[in-house]
C-alpha cells in the first residue's frame, strides 16, 4: 500500500460499524470508523498515529474486506444504498468513534466515566456538547493531533447524517 493510496470502507465496513459481528479490536474499529475516503493512507497514518501502527491496522482491515484502497487490487468497492437498513445512523457512529478511541487513549476507568457522558447523548447537538470533554481528555492523554483529528471526523459524520 502507498502513501498516496485512499482507504475507502467496502459495503461490508459498512455493515460492520453496526453490526459489530467481527471482534475487532477497538483501534481497528476506530480506523474502520475514520476512513472516508477523503484522506490518503499517509495523512490517516500521520492523524491517527496514537492508535500505533495505522498501516498495519489497514492492512488487517482489507484482509477482512472491510476497507479497500481507491485503485487498488482490494476488494470491489460498493456503496450501501442511503436506505440499507446496514447504514449506522451517523449519530451512532460518532458515539462508536468516540467511545472506542476514549477508552483506548484513556484506559478503563477514565475511558468510561467519558462512556457515561456519551451514553447520554441522543442528538448531534448533544454529541457537539461532549466535544470539548473529548479533546481536553484525549488530547491530554494521546496528543491534540490526534484529538481534533477525530473530532474533524465526528463533525463530517454529524453533517453528513
Amino acid at each position: 500500500m502507498r502513501d498516496t493510496d485512499v482507504p475507502v470502507k467496502t459495503t461490508a465496513g459498512q455493515q460492520e460499524i453496526g453490526a459489530k459481528k467481527r471482534k475487532l479490536q477497538p483501534k481497528a474499529r476506530s480506523l474502520l470508523i475514520m476512513v472516508h475516503g477523503a484522506e490518503t493512507v499517509a495523512q490517516l497514518a500521520q492523524s491517527m498515529h496514537s492508535l500505533g501502527d495505522v498501516r498495519a491496522i489497514l492492512d488487517e482491515l482489507i484482509g477482512l474486506g472491510l476497507v479497500a484502497v481507491q485503485g487498488g487490487s482490494g476488494p470491489t468497492l460498493a456503496q450501501p444504498a442511503a436506505n440499507n437498513d446496514s447504514v449506522v445512523p451517523a449519530t451512532q457512529q460518532v458515539k462508536q468513534l468516540l467511545n472506542e478511541t476514549a477508552v483506548a487513549s484513556l484506559g478503563m476507568i477514565a475511558g468510561f466515566r467519558f462512556t457515561l457522558k456519551l451514553e447520554h447523548c441522543y442528538t448531534a447537538e448533544e454529541l457537539r456538547g461532549i466535544f470539548p470533554d473529548y479533546l481536553k481528555a484525549v488530547g491530554k492523554a494521546k496528543g491534540e493531533e490526534f484529538a481534533k483529528a477525530v473530532l474533524k471526523r465526528a463533525e463530517a459524520l454529524l453533517k453528513s447524517g
